[in-house]
């Protein structure tokens, strides 16, 4: 890579966002922080759209992507669910996830680039679904002790699910692979309650609140790379049936409530903990420290006790502000870009207080919506979902400076293979300046490039982009993984397997190895989306292509005594 590039990268990424505008798990990203860089409705006297959808009893949490976003539509009697994806812009329905039995219960638990992840509650299964179709992209081999309505995952640097284990067989926390929901590591340190989500991860940390009835709870730092446990920090007063939520600071700060405790900030010192400072609550009960943690852009933190929420200062603990008392049962908050408070009480209401909380712009109904951050999210957009068949979306109406986001087409690349990137930023930038690491070209001032990698690797994409109002930069880390293609060199045919015609526009034949009676064939899209799978005998060595559009697909080919893999062309 250029070294000027390369200094141009470290010091754009030392002035970038890390998570703008999408929700990709509860409380929004892995810091579990609760803020947004998007500003909230201004009023909610209007939707931007109101659809119907499936019945539900709650309003469950709503997860977004771009233009996209999934919530789970669940019944209580009987118990079975079933997740949405819908188009954010206009609430059009573009999946409902696959019929998984009568009884399933699926909770979507996260939303990133490479799949919607879900959860059966009804036994435990983690599900990866393709964004595009809903279809499944894997179902793991390993159980999940989750409870899928609230506390999502958190997701290593290149994508990868960081979730509780099956608490069961002794497995409290583990990493599964993305492409396949194949374990990658697991941790057997006891957590208290099952299915506890205490957990959050920054950089190559995994942070959990560890310890139980009989052992001591603490702050537990993981290796996120190979699961083993780095330090504790000292035994932390309290209950021993620890269910509370973790929040990170920007600064290295871990935040949590201490069931029947305090509330306690702590300091990652790289090798250890550093007790920072603890607030002591009106009332220490666990119903009345629940719900999550959010933290504003100076870094003070909006917690709930005794019935309200109060702001409370980083640096040393301290009461700075506090709302009136509120009617509130598993309440949760969002910080969004213009420093609003916007609060779910939980018990069918929406507030937007002011940064003080002695005001608020608007109240808005919100039947039976319960474990569900607010969630604004591209454009301003914020859509709430309510117990029974209606969606809404509420939007901003101001013009802003621009929040940078982007899309990919795959998180998978090879080597020589064209990737295409789509901007998604919100609020109408008028130019764009793309960096990528170890891609040809290494800039673009295009809205959607077009990048090829010569190298293989893990590379990070970062995007800056302006209007007459302001700029804006993220950086996605460890976003695309760069492989050769096993069997192809540069999307030329293997010479033991020849596919023609190709381009083809209606029939495929194929010569194979004489010794495979059958190969079973897989065809994908470039995004890695499954879209046919066919037999192939040597009696009728045939593919129909007819039902694929026009493009590039890859075709693996699996037998007896090995896999093969070609790229196809249809042209019409």
């Amino acid at each position: 890579m250029n070294p000027f590039i390369s200094l141009l990268f470290l010091i754009l990424a030392a002035h970038t966002t890390l998570s703008a505008q999408n929700w990709s798990t509860f409380g929004g990203n892995n810091s579990r922080n609760g803020r947004t860089e998007i500003a909230g409705p201004s009023a909610v006297t209007a939707a931007k759209w109101i659809v119907t959808s499936a019945a539900t009893t709650l309003g469950n949490a709503v997860y977004t992507l771009g233009d996209r976003f999934v919530t789970s539509r669940i019944t209580f009697s009987p118990y079975k669910g079933k997740i949405e994806c819908r188009n954010l812009q206009s609430g059009a329905l573009l999946w409902t996830s696959p019929n998984l039995g009568n009884s399933s219960i699926l909770y979507a638990t996260g939303f990133t680039h490479d799949a919607v992840y879900a959860h059966d509650y009804a036994n435990d299964s983690i599900y990866a679904l393709y964004p595009e179709t809903g279809q499944i992209k894997w179902r793991s081999s390993i159980k999940s002790h989750t409870f899928g309505a609230y506390p999502g995952f958190v997701f290593a640097c290149n994508g990868d699910p960081i979730l509780n284990g099956p608490i069961t067989e002794g497995i409290f926390t583990m990493r599964l692979d993305k492409n396949n929901g194949e374990p990658i590591w697991t941790n057997s340190t006891v957590i208290a309650i099952g299915p506890s989500w205490i957990l959050a991860t920054r950089g190559d940390r995994v942070y959990r609140i560890t310890g139980g009835i009989s052992v001591p709870i603490v702050i537990t730092a993981i290796d996120a790379n190979t699961g083993q446990n780095l330090y504790n920090s000292s035994p932390i007063p309290g209950d021993g049936d620890q269910e509370n939520p973790i929040t990170l600071g920007d600064n290295g700060e871990i935040y949590f409530w201490r069931d029947g405790g305090k509330l306690y900030a702590f300091k990652d010192k790289g090798a250890s903990f550093d007790q920072l400072w603890a607030y002591t609550p009106a009332m220490t009960t666990g119903a009345a420290l629940s719900g999550n943690i959010s933290i504003d852009n100076q870094g003070n933190l909006y917690v709930f006790d005794a019935s309200r929420v109060k702001r409370i200062n980083r640096l040393n603990g301290t009461v700075m502000a506090e709302s009136v008392e509120l009617d509130m049962s598993q309440p949760s908050l969002t910080i969004d870009g213009d420093s609003t408070v916007i609060l779910n009480t939980g018990k069918g209401q929406f507030i937007a207080f002011r940064p003080d909380l002695q005001s608020f712009k608007w109240q808005l109904p919100a039947p039976n919506n319960v474990y569900c951050n607010p969630a604004p999210s591209k454009d301003g957009i914020m859509v709430v979902t309510f117990g029974g068949s209606q969606i809404r979306a509420y939007q901003s109406d101001q013009v802003r400076a621009p929040v940078a986001d982007f899309s990919v087409e795959s998180t998978l690349a090879y080597v020589g293979t064209p990737l295409a990137f789509q901007d998604q930023s919100s609020y109408q930038p008028d130019t764009w300046t793309w960096h990528f690491e170890g891609g040809d070209p290494a800039t673009s001032s295009l809205q959607n490039p077009v990048v090829t990698y010569a190298q293989t690797g893990v590379y990070d994409v970062l995007l800056v982009v302006e209007n007459a109002l302001g700029t804006d930069t993220i950086r996605k880390s460890c976003l695309v993984e760069v492989s050769t293609n096993a069997g192809t060199q540069q999307g030329q045919i293997i010479p033991t397997l020849q596919l023609y015609p190709n381009p083809a526009s209606e029939s495929v034949y194929l010569d194979w190895p004489k010794e495979e009676r059958v190969l079973h064939c897989t065809i994908t899209d470039l995004t890695g989306r499954v879209i046919s799978q066919q037999e192939v005998y040597p009696d009728a060595p045939i593919l129909n292509v007819q039902s694929l559009q026009p493009g590039y697909y890859l075709l693996a080919f699996q037998g007896k005594t090995g896999r093969w893999i070609a790229r196809l062309v249809i042209q019409r």
